[in-house]
């Protein structure tokens, strides 16, 4: 490559000039050739990254569809359930209170299967109950904001 760049100085440059002259346009050359290799390596990795993110873009639009009609079909099967249930009266093991079947929200319900089969995806799975399990999420962001101060 220096070659070519040493016949392509001598041909472009005329022979009474001096000596450091042609050495510092070769130089020249050199270095926008270099720059110019980059730019297209950089262009070429940058398409490659372009289609990868619009195949994972549409790769995600299905699963957000799929996760849509779950989604869908779960809030009209449990819609279906409360309905068909009426008022029935369960306990609740951590609060040993009675709820009703319509004190649940049927779009909670609709919205943890999705997540659930958005996670899973295709094998088998029951959602069984759905409650809370206290502070927790409290409890830790408290832990992380004293756990960021320092002790004197």
């Amino acid at each position: 490559m220096f070659i070519i760049l040493t016949l392509v100085a001598q041909v472009a440059t005329p022979m009474e000039l001096p000596n450091t002259v042609n050495v510092v346009f070769v130089g020249f050359l050199f270095v926008v050739i270099v720059l110019a290799l980059l730019a297209a390596v950089t262009s070429t990795i940058g398409a490659l990254f372009v289609k990868s993110a619009a195949r994972d873009a549409a790769r995600d639009a299905a699963r957000a569809a799929q996760a849509a009609q779950v989604a869908q079909k779960a809030a009209e099967a449990t819609a279906g359930a409360v309905q068909s249930s009426g008022a029935q009266t369960r306990t609740d093991p951590t609060t040993s209170e009675g709820v009703t079947a319509e004190d649940e929200d049927p779009a909670l319900f609709s919205v943890i299967a999705a997540a659930v089969h958005t996670i899973i995806g295709d094998r088998p799975h029951r959602v069984v109950s759905v409650r809370s399990t206290g502070p927790g999420w409290a409890q830790e962001g408290r832990r992380q904001i004293f756990s960021s101060h320092r002790v004197r």
